[in-house]
């Protein structure tokens, strides 16, 4: 009687899926993309996330059922560049074929690695995908993000471009506000265990100094010399995001004296976490 009982709730459990919706669904790849169709959108759509809190977008797939609820979907919306869309866009391709998908980081100011050239033209390799930590990058994601709501819903066009330009004067004010307050660090260089800060460092006028080296483990050569490095500049803080492995992390936390400090650029409370991000790299600096 319990192996039946036992069955009964495993199969219940396999076959869960998200609530059902009368509104239209639009996916979007990661969390904070949630946040920018909602500050447009309202309540008009049902936003389902494809990589779920915790996951890495570089390696998540898809289980069956959000496959199912793509197949359901209206719009997806992309971030680009990220390991998860790249592997599996095809895939959703073939089997959404109604699907409507649209990249909005069209307009993304890309930082590349090497360039190789061939021939007539040049491949970048390297990318950083980590827009989405720019204001400045997101303004031009949320434009992407509001022609392609108002296509989804035209007869709501007044009213999403209402939203639309009042988000965008919220990342003016942020932008303004972050601006201010890097402009007056007396430290410009700080560690991190994975490259996620890349864009905000670029537009504040930052150094990021990254563990990670083209996503493997630090070498105990690296390391050594971050150590070297971390001593000299004075730098007794390292951030890691959630999805990452803290133990190099902590080991050179260790011989600098230093402490470990998490951050979560994939936070859905987008502004928000981009305040505390700022808050943090402040008080690291501190001399």
């Amino acid at each position: 009687m319990r192996k039946i009982i036992l069955f009964i709730l495993i199969l219940g459990f396999g076959c869960t899926t998200p609530p059902t919706t009368d509104k239209p669904i639009v996916a979007v790849s990661i969390l904070p993309q949630k946040f920018f169709v909602e500050k447009i959108a309202g309540n008009l759509a049902e936003v389902r996330v494809l990589v779920p809190p915790g996951a890495s977008p570089e390696l998540y797939s898809l289980m069956p059922s959000q496959m199912k609820d793509l197949a359901a979907a209206k719009l997806w919306l992309r971030i680009g560049k990220i390991g998860f869309e790249e592997g599996w866009v095809e895939k959703i391709q073939q089997s959404s074929p109604g699907l409507k998908i649209v990249n909005t980081s069209v307009q993304a100011d890309w930082i590349a690695g090497e360039e190789e050239v061939h021939g007539d033209h040049v491949h970048l390799h390297g990318i950083d995908p980590h827009i989405w930590v720019s204001p400045g990058e997101v303004r031009k994601i949320v434009a992407e993000t509001y022609l392609a709501l108002v296509n989804l819903f035209p007869e709501q066009k007044d009213l999403l471009e209402a939203n639309h330009n009042r988000f965008q004067h919220e990342i003016d004010e942020l932008d303004t506000e972050l601006k201010s307050k890097f402009d007056q660090l007396p430290g410009k260089k700080f560690l991190i265990f994975h490259p996620a800060l890349t864009y905000l460092a670029r537009d504040y006028g930052l150094e990021q100094i990254a563990l990670e080296v083209d996503g493997k483990e630090p070498s105990p050569s690296h390391l050594r010399s971050l150590v070297e490095l971390a001593k000299a500049e004075n730098i007794r803080v390292i951030f890691i995001q959630k999805e990452s492995n803290a133990d190099n992390t902590r080991q050179l936390a260790r011989e600098i004296g230093g402490e470990v400090v998490q951050v979560d650029p994939l936070n859905e409370a987008w502004d928000q976490q981009l305040r505390e991000i700022a808050n943090k790299i402040t008080q690291a600096t501190k001399p």
